[in-house]
């Protein structure tokens, strides 16, 4: 090492003399939960129901789980599985706090994206560090000049820091030690952050030289089943849930969402809990002190079931923690700031629609969502086409449209689909035009016979189709050639991972034109195959959920085929399943789309381009007003009722009020997850 490299290292006793203060220094006595409840103010600046100063009796169920990121437990990790409105944020909040004004040290705060770390900082951290004078008094003021104060993503104070990172940068992962981490929305987190490996891996490793006193927290509401990363996280843990009494005959029991019961399908539904010992039947009046009441007990392993008696509670909560991680799972009818009254509605307004089930099961459940990756069954959505629609004459129903091409070695294909309110989608129009890809014949048949093509919607003026998609997988430079300079054609790109867009940002790419390379001079659109895949197989249920002998309107979302398309091109439109594969070496599992085996997916693939184009104009941004506006200008008005076909096969603008139900007595109501949910 050269002589003047020495000046630039630091000063050697204050890091060894502070090591040593800290090795020997008593552990602070005080909890979180008692800082909090002493010190932390809520910055009205937060969107928090009680701006002001914190109480515990609000949110009893994070006592214990901000008591364990204290010194005082032995546990290195903890993990909260929760619902939102829960308080999961104020944990780490609180977290921070303790950090800044107790017991100090290096932190590493990371979200999901720049956007959330920024907008995490503007509405959560900076706010709760100006409402608290502790921390106000500590935190160094924000400063974009000083290397000295804070600065937006860095937060100084003495004796450590706060560093805000997000979970896709290597960089932010890296060079740093902590002592503290928390990683906030876990399950949002990228599967890989800059060639590295994990995020969640990454963050771990930052805390390597604080083995004996570091403190991980993880929070995040839960995604999809098979590759959820709280919940994995979880399932490593104690597994604590949250035990409450009856408020009738003291048993201690789980609140489960099959337990929740209610009286009225309309607005106030005045719900309550049976209770799961002995039927009791718990009002929502009694909740608060039930739920103050409450404990956390482990059932990892062999655990006490859906409730025990008030007897048992001591032993349960006194068993040794096998695991240095802790694990809680909390969902919304523990929380003080949710009514049950809330949570029905959230039901029945989720009930049989699945993109509302999937948001009801993560958001208000706190649990992962498992995704119906089956094939639906094709001769089934066969029998579910509408006669009276025809191949190129989409009918009544669709006011948009957009295509989308896909290339084989010797032809390609092509359809036309229609999007009409609820995002309803209409098989408009398809076929195959025979030929090499390569070639610039089949191209030329595409740009004049097929591109322009115009459909009437609703019988109106005949418009043109808005966006069309081709995949680039095959012929690659002639697609780039053929879309570049088509300003409503993509080249698009399928890309893996539950967590991509429907469609992403588009990137350059070099094409070769008469021999001549260009650099960057085409682009190139990438497209989520799961998403996609995932709401076309939701849209093809809605379908076959609806029983042609009772009739009725079609579900907003569903799919509808014309009375033309056959057998084959079903099965097409059918071709995936999500299967879950099983990692030999470490026995994990996760899902993947696999094709069912010697079926061709040209029609699924180009069905989930088009609905990628959908996206990228917007058409899922419409609300029922646009919609209604959209189908003023562009249907032509019926010259009769429309009562014959299309009064039962088209979803209408605004979806249709929930049938009467027959009067059942008070509190027998069995009500709860459908079979769907518990499968």
């Amino acid at each position: 090492m050269p002589l003047d490299a020495l000046d630039q290292l630091p000063e050697a006793r204050p890091i060894i003399f502070g090591a040593f203060a800290r090795a020997f220094a008593p552990r602070p006595t005080r909890r979180v939960s008692e800082w909090a409840e002493e010190v932390r103010e809520v910055s009205a600046e937060s969107g928090s129901r009680y701006p002001g100063r914190w109480r515990n009796d609000r949110a009893p169920h994070l006592e214990e789980i901000m008591d364990a990121l204290g010194p005082q437990d032995p546990c290195e990790d903890v993990v909260v599985v929760a619902s939102a409105q829960v308080g999961k944020t104020e944990i780490g909040l609180n977290f921070f706090g303790y950090v800044v004004d107790v017991d100090p040290g290096p932190m590493i705060t990371v979200l999901p994206s720049i956007e959330e770390a920024s907008k995490f900082n503007k509405t959560k951290l900076q706010p709760s560090i100006d409402a608290t004078p502790a921390l106000r008094q500590k935190v160094l003021e924000y400063t974009d000049k000083s290397e000295r104060g804070s600065t937006v993503n860095f937060k100084r104070f003495a004796r450590g820091f706060n560093q805000l990172t997000f979970a896709g940068s290597s960089k932010g992962l890296q060079m740093i030690s902590a002592r503290y981490t928390w990683g906030d929305e876990i399950s949002e987190w990228p599967s890989e952050a800059g060639q590295r490996g994990g995020p969640i891996d990454q963050l771990k490793k930052r805390t390597v030289i604080y083995e004996r006193d570091r403190k991980r927290l993880w929070t995040s509401t839960p995604s999809i089943k098979g590759s959820c990363k709280i919940t994995e996280l979880y399932d490593e843990s104690d597994q604590r849930k949250r035990y409450v009494p009856c408020p009738h005959c003291g048993a201690y029991q789980l609140l489960k969402f099959d337990n929740l019961k209610w009286d009225s399908d309309e607005w106030p539904h005045r719900a309550w809990f049976r209770c799961a010992a002995h039927g009791c039947v718990i009002e929502s009046t009694e909740r608060l002190e039930m739920l103050r009441a409450g404990v956390w007990i482990p059932t990892a392993g062999e655990g006490p079931g859906d409730w025990i008696e008030a007897a048992e509670v001591e032993t349960w909560c006194a068993r040794p923690a096998s695991s240095r991680v802790r694990g809680y799972h909390i969902w919304a009818a523990y929380s003080l700031m949710v009514s049950w009254d809330q949570i029905v509605a959230d039901w029945l307004g989720a009930e049989g629609k699945e993109q509302r089930l999937k948001a009801f099961t993560q958001q208000v459940l706190g649990e992962a969502f498992e995704e119906k990756g089956d094939a639906p069954d094709p001769e089934l959505l066969l029998a579910r086409r509408v006669p009276g629609l025809q191949r190129g004459v989409p009918g009544i129903g669709p006011l948009i449209f957009t295509g989308a091409v896909d290339c084989q070695a010797n032809r390609i294909e092509w359809a036309v689909w229609g999007w009409s309110e609820g995002m309803t989608r209409w098989l408009a129009d398809w076929g195959v035009i025979e030929g090499d890809p390569h070639g610039a014949e089949v191209w030329a048949a595409l740009a004049s016979e097929v591109l322009p093509r115009r459909y009437s919607p609703s019988g109106g003026e005949p418009i043109d189709v808005e966006a069309w998609a081709v995949d680039s997988g095959y012929a690659t430079n002639s697609v780039y050639a053929f879309c570049r300079g088509r300003p409503r054609v993509f080249a698009v790109d399928g890309r893996k991972g539950r967590t991509f867009p429907m469609i992403g940002t588009p990137s350059k790419v070099d094409i070769t034109i008469r021999g001549v390379k260009r650099k960057k001079g085409a682009l190139l659109w990438p497209v989520g195959g799961w998403s996609l895949k995932s709401d076309h197989y939701a849209s093809a249920r809605l379908t076959l959920d609806r029983d042609p002998a009772e009739g009725g309107p079609w579900a907003p979302g569903s799919m509808i085929l014309p009375g033309d398309v056959d057998l084959a091109y079903c099965r097409q439109l059918t071709a995936e399943y999500l299967a879950t594969v099983e990692v030999k070496r470490t026995g994990q599992s996760y899902q993947e789309w696999r094709k069912l085996a010697g079926q061709a997916n040209e029609a699924l693939d180009i069905a989930c381009y088009a609905r990628a184009m959908a996206n990228h104009i917007g058409v899922d941004r419409l609300t029922i007003q646009q919609w209604a506006t959209l189908r003023a200008q562009r249907a032509a008005p019926p010259e009769k009722p429309q009562g014959d076909l299309f009064a039962v096969e088209v979803a209408p603008a605004v979806e249709p009020a929930r049938p009467a139900r027959a009067a059942k007595p008070a509190r027998r109501r069995r009500s709860g997850r459908s079979s769907y949910l518990r499968d």
